[in-house]
């Protein structure tokens, strides 16, 4: 109980003599108590006011425990480019001579105890872009030692007009950065440089399926893979006014199905190209066009093409390859029409486009008829009593059903 009212009685001593003394004021002799005077070494101690002290005085009593003027709630010890690491009784900051509060007590009428300071070190990555033969920096993260790089703010995306592809260890962005790569540390300030690469607009980019469905008709479409549609559903029923750059790559194993109405069914990957769409460097490979149930009467006309059905201004394809298989249950002749459009496009401005590939699979015709004679002989083939499926059969003679049927 003793050493708690010494530690509190010494703590309202020195927050009222701290003032006086930190500021160079003359302060009356407290009879009796042993002064402690903290020098910050470089540092400064701001108080809250205009003023700043170098040096701090605490006035203590005989053999009590000290209070460390670095935790005191109000005060601030700070010096530009160090962190403040504790009280040494020497100037020199010895490791050895660092003050214990927990431990050590004042015991001379006159003790003086030094700040320590190290210097601080920056660890840091800044997101970059080379520009021209100029490196621009977007931002920078501190960060720890060991720690990864994350673009949690988002600087790459600051670049106005480009959007980002990815981020690289090289300027010239021929080695991705690894999001296991952590931060080396060291010595000195160090800053590792993350490089990003651009794409010049504004893209979305694709490298999925579920993406590709996503993006169509959402603005410039940019592929960064291969797409495998796993037997899907691929086509864009609304008018595509876009850029759609393929990149090299191909979107494969889709089918496109049937639509447009009742009396004017449809089938294409596109329903319509609108005014500035632009289709480049893609091919479509291992389509299957699925146009069945167009054989009832009333329609008026079918149409079937590879890319689009309509255009509604003018447009460019280049470098667009389309191959697959149209299916069909349609006996009479279609006109698949494998140029880029089924109408007549006369502002099309079309560059190495093939879609010849594409065959036509007609389903044959199944009637009611067929399904019974379908049934009759996998009921045969399983093992069927003779008799009990001449009677299912309605046979009026058995030989009928074993002579056609087994």
């Amino acid at each position: 109980m003793k050493k708690k009212y010494l530690i509190l009685f010494a703590l309202i001593v020195a927050t009222l003599t701290l003032l006086l003394s930190g500021c160079g004021e003359k302060q009356d002799e407290l009879e009796g108590k042993y002064i402690a005077t903290f020098e910050l070494n470089g540092g400064k101690l701001d108080i809250g006011s205009s003023e700043v002290a170098s040096k701090i005085n605490y006035a203590y009593a005989p053999d009590s425990y000290m209070i460390d003027p670095s935790t005191h709630a109000n005060y601030k010890i700070s010096r530009p480019g160090y962190v403040f690491v504790g009280w040494y009784k020497t100037a020199e900051c010895n490791e050895n001579d660092k003050w214990d509060f927990k431990t050590e007590k004042i015991t001379a009428e006159q003790l003086t105890l030094y700040a320590g300071w190290e210097k601080e070190i920056l660890y840091t990555f800044s997101v970059c872009y080379l520009d021209g033969s100029e490196v621009k920096t977007l931002g920078s993260y501190n960060v720890s030692a060991g720690d990864t790089f994350e673009d949690y703010r988002g600087y790459a995306d600051e670049r106005d007009g480009f959007t980002t592809l990815g981020y690289y260890k090289d300027a010239a962005c021929t080695i991705p950065w690894s999001n296991d790569e952590k931060h080396p540390g060291g010595e000195t300030d160090t800053d590792i440089q993350v490089y990003v690469d651009y794409l010049e607009g504004e893209w979305i980019l694709v490298d999925s399926y579920s993406k590709l469905l996503n993006a169509v008709g959402k603005g410039n479409v940019y592929l960064t893979a291969d797409i495998d549609c796993a037997g899907q559903t691929l086509g864009f029923r609304n008018a595509f006014r876009y850029v759609f750059e393929g990149n090299g790559h191909k979107i494969h194993n889709f089918t496109v199905e049937k639509t447009g109405t009742i009396r004017v069914p449809t089938c294409a990957i596109f329903a319509e190209l609108g005014e500035g769409a632009d289709i480049r460097n893609v091919s479509f490979e291992g389509a299957v066009f699925n146009y069945t149930g167009v054989t009832a009467e009333g329609i008026k006309e079918r149409k079937v093409a590879a890319l689009a059905i309509a255009a509604s201004g003018s447009f460019s394809v280049t470098d667009v390859s389309i191959s697959g298989k149209l299916v069909t249950d349609y006996d009479g002749e279609l006109d698949t029409r494998n140029n880029v459009t089924y109408e007549e496009a006369p502002n099309a401005n079309v560059t190495n486009f093939t879609a010849n590939s594409i065959y036509k699979v007609q389903l044959p015709k199944i009637t009611p008829h067929v399904c019974r004679h379908t049934f009759c002989s996998n009921m045969a083939k399983s093992g069927m009593n003779p008799k009990t499926l001449q009677y299912i059969m309605g046979h009026s003679d058995i030989s009928i059903t074993l002579d056609t049927y087994t």
